[in-house]
């Protein structure tokens, strides 16, 4: 597979536990230039990225849900929170780590993992997966 532009790949886990939590494919990033990696969900199907609150507070962020931001429909039902932009490495094995100014869905009602979604996040750039030998590729656009 060739991809262009910065590019990097690392390993993915594969139904990784986090909490009570089953995380299908999980990567490696870390957040708001934290110095401590952390594991999230990597899923295509989520709306935005949600970042658990005790992450958000370590980064600075607010909680308080913002009267302008529709609720995230959830299966843990409605969330209420709010929109920040976050900057998300997805941190590279081989090749070059990738800073991605995301779009992330804060609250503090939220119970799941860092969940990295569509919207303003891997809409911006380019990856694939491969399950034969579990890398996980990632370039800017």
């Amino acid at each position: 597979m060739v991809i262009e532009g910065e590019t990097g790949s690392s390993r993915y886990l594969t139904d990784y536990r986090y909490g009570s939590h089953r995380l299908l494919v999980a990567v490696f990033c870390r957040i708001a230039d934290g110095a401590t990696p952390s594991v999230a969900l990597l899923d295509t199907g989520s709306e935005w990225c949600v970042l658990p609150p005790e992450v958000a507070q370590e980064s600075g962020f607010d909680l308080m849900p913002d009267p302008a931001t529709a609720p995230l429909h959830t299966r843990f039902g409605l969330i209420y929170g709010r929109l920040e932009r976050v900057t998300i490495t997805l941190i590279a094995d081989q090749g070059h780590d990738l800073d991605v100014p995301a779009t992330c869905f804060l609250s503090e009602d939220w119970p799941g993992p860092l969940v990295l979604g569509w919207k303003g996040f891997l809409e911006r750039i380019r990856f694939s997966v491969d399950p034969n030998e579990e890398p996980f590729y990632f370039a800017s656009l």
